[in-house]
């Protein structure tokens, strides 16, 4: 594959369970990626590096023993920065937040993790996810990779812009008044807003 981060999330999974590729081959692709475009954008604010690899090399194993994987076994993603995250800050843009680092993954979050997903960091938003821009006073602005002198939209900009920028293959976002819908028009990506109640909110700080 001449660059795996040009695959989407369900191409990946596949490449996967076909052995074409690794778990840590994805992550650390993205890493690279992330080291290169990231530092423009402000798209991902907070990175557990050791860990995804980590938790890489433990996907790789489950396909290596040839265990049943969960639907996203081996997926390196990333989570909007209000969802609480075991042991990685959870800072919500919130100033009195910034050194916040949860005990307990957000409902979404565990479940995500259940299923496989590699969790490699957290994706700005404006403080405590309200607004439609993506600023705030712990991490700063985002801005959008198709044009850096403009705004991904918020609450989920960084989220959106991550993708858009293939720094990941999936994200966690959340939206009640567009959230999700507006970031993802404005990046050029697909966005999906769920019914609401059909996901827990439990451990979202908004």
């Amino acid at each position: 594959m001449e660059d795996i981060t040009t695959l989407t999330a369900s191409q990946a999974a596949q490449a996967l369970r076909n052995a074409q590729t690794t778990s840590l081959e994805l992550t650390d692709g993205l890493l690279d990626r992330i080291g290169r475009e990231n530092p423009a954008l402000n798209a991902i604010v907070t990175m557990d590096a050791d860990g995804a690899r980590k938790q890489a090399i433990a996907a790789d194993a489950v396909f290596q023993r040839g265990d049943a994987p969960g639907p996203l076994q081996g997926i390196p993603m990333t989570v909007k920065d209000s969802f609480e995250t075991a042991g990685m800050r959870t800072v919500s843009g919130f100033p009195a937040f910034a050194r916040r680092i949860p005990a307990e993954d957000a409902a979404p979050v565990g479940r995500l993790r259940k299923a496989g997903a590699i969790i490699l960091g957290k994706t700005n938003l404006p403080t405590l996810a309200s607004g439609i821009q993506t600023n705030n006073p712990v991490f700063g602005r985002t801005n959008n990779p198709w044009d850096l002198t403009r705004t991904p939209g918020g609450s989920s900009g960084g989220a959106a812009a991550a993708i858009s920028a293939r720094l990941s293959y999936l994200e966690l976002g959340s939206d009640i008044g567009g959230s999700i819908r507006i970031p993802a028009h404005f990046c050029g990506i697909y966005g999906l807003k769920c019914t609401g109640g059909r996901v827990s909110g439990k451990g979202h700080l908004s």
